[in-house]
């Protein structure tokens, strides 16, 4: 057997058996069955997977098994059942993030560490003021000096000035009746200078001023 694909091929194409008929019956794809027949046997997976593959083929056709298992150790040695392509992995998804995003996150960390720095700096009392704000604060600070309450002037009632004036008035008047109706020998007459107005309308704004 010179050529074992061209050989399962032309075996095939004598019983007329199509690609799908193919599948239907084994199950083996049109891309398999066509690896097969150009010697593409690498290409079927490993080196057990080839040889079942064929070997279940070979028999769906009707071919002589010992001479096709014996050409396909010639093609296929075991020696190189693990040079087979390899599969491609899958693609793992992986989650891009943006630059300015992971940076950001950095600050936040960054920031959020230092506050926590200071904070137990502050309740240890290991921050204290610097001597320059303490200097400046102090020169801010002006004490205003007390100052006495102004006194409170007290303005003189005009009524009742003019209540007093007119009392005297009166008692003046009165005072010179008496001295030419009644004789100054017989009878003394005393001056009422009783201020009635204090009576009634309490201390003057005055005498509590000059007192």
């Amino acid at each position: 057997m010179e050529d074992l694909g061209k050989y399962l091929k032309e075996f095939r194409e004598e019983k007329g058996i199509e690609y799908i008929t193919v599948y239907s019956d084994i199950r083996l794809r049109e891309e398999q069955v066509k690896m097969m027949e150009e010697n593409r046997f690498f290409e079927l997976g490993p080196y057990g997977v080839v040889k079942a593959t064929v070997f279940n083929y070979a028999r769906y056709l009707g071919a002589d098994l010992d001479a096709v298992m014996n050409e396909l150790k010639i093609l296929v040695p075991e020696t190189t059942k693990n040079h087979h392509k390899p599969s491609p992995p899958a693609k793992q998804k992986k989650i891009m993030l943006s630059t300015n995003f992971l940076w950001s996150i950095g600050i936040i960390i960054f920031v959020l560490i230092l506050a926590g720095i200071l904070l137990h700096a502050y309740k240890q009392g290991w921050l204290k003021t610097p001597e320059i704000l303490k200097s400046s604060q102090a020169d801010t600070l002006k004490v205003e000096p007390a100052t006495a309450p102004e006194p409170v002037k007290v303005m003189p009632d005009s009524t009742r000035l003019r209540m007093l004036e007119l009392n005297q008035e009166i008692n003046k008047r009165s005072q010179d009746k008496n001295k030419t109706k009644s004789n100054p020998s017989t009878k003394t007459n005393h001056q009422d200078d009783t201020d009635y107005i204090d009576k009634f309308m309490g201390d003057s704004p005055m005498n509590v001023e000059g007192q």
